[in-house]
């Protein structure tokens, strides 16, 4: 049964088992595999919002997302003092399975990736993707100052961990709203596809797919923003209220989770 179904101390009690003894900064950094008992802390984000949001059941979750589950990786902000989720980012890793936020496009948008891909101008190996499947922050941490602080730690996470690793590329569908937010935040780092306009999606009345060089987005925000720039890949500037990611024990899990596809059933081309 999922975190968002169960009583509040439950999640309480995981997150107290996750962060451990007690940490001086208010909030912290976490990677975890799909199977890993802390992933839970990230759904239980997830089925909120976007039941909030969206209207999507646990139940319609499960069925979109659960065939990706093997590649998933989940990035999330704990509140360490409340000790309790406050924002997640579900990441979809290389493996035959494909990304969903591609395998959507078909039958949403009437177009096939390989002709999205090339009318846009995109030359980037599937073993080079990474798909942003889902971004949600807790509704009690949608402040400006402390929804600010969540989100730039999903970010931050995501920035380090493509610096250790061989990825080029994120695709990503989001509701428009967000990425008007997201490319204001971050100094329009998404690109649209070409031809490809917003539609209704999961609930959301209109979405759009976009697209993100990992190269370029650093080079971009160092370029309109040194602070976010040193914030986001030096760790400079929010040590004292955001405890980082353990990179090296992030790494290892990520690698993990890729060999095991690869031994499951290796990656495919589209």
């Amino acid at each position: 049964m999922a975190l968002a179904q169960h009583p509040v101390d439950t999640v309480v009690s995981l997150a107290r088992e996750v962060v451990g003894p007690e940490r001086a900064e208010p909030f912290g950094l976490y990677l975890f595999k799909s199977e890993d008992p802390g992933a839970e802390l990230a759904r239980h984000v997830e089925q909120q919002v976007f039941f909030e949001t969206f209207g999507n059941t646990p139940e319609l979750l499960a069925k979109e997302y659960l065939p990706y589950d093997d590649a998933s990786i989940f990035l999330c902000v704990l509140d360490q003092r409340r000790h309790v989720p406050a924002a997640m980012m579900r990441i979809i890793t290389p493996s035959a399975q494909g990304f969903k936020s591609l395998d959507d496009i078909p039958p949403v948008w009437g177009i096939s990736v390989d002709e999205m891909f090339e009318r846009t101008g995109i030359q980037t190996r599937p073993d080079r993707i990474w798909d942003i499947a889902t971004i949600a922050a807790h509704p009690d941490y949608r402040g400006k100052a402390v929804m600010g602080l969540a989100t730039l730690g999903l970010y931050q996470a995501l920035a380090h961990i493509s610096q250790g690793t061989r990825m080029e590329t994120l695709v990503c569908i989001l509701d428009m709203p967000v990425f008007r937010m997201m490319q204001s935040k971050l100094h329009l780092i998404f690109d649209r596809f070409v031809g490809v306009e917003p539609m209704p999606y999961l609930g959301s009345p209109a979405s759009i797919p976009v697209w993100c060089s990992l190269a370029s987005a650093k080079e971009r925000i160092g370029q309109a923003d040194r602070a976010l720039h040193d914030i986001l890949y030096v760790d400079n500037g929010v040590e004292a209220v955001l405890s980082p990611l353990d990179l090296p024990q992030a790494l290892a899990s990520i690698t993990e989770v890729t060999a095991a596809n690869h031994r499951r059933r290796g990656i495919g081309r589209r």
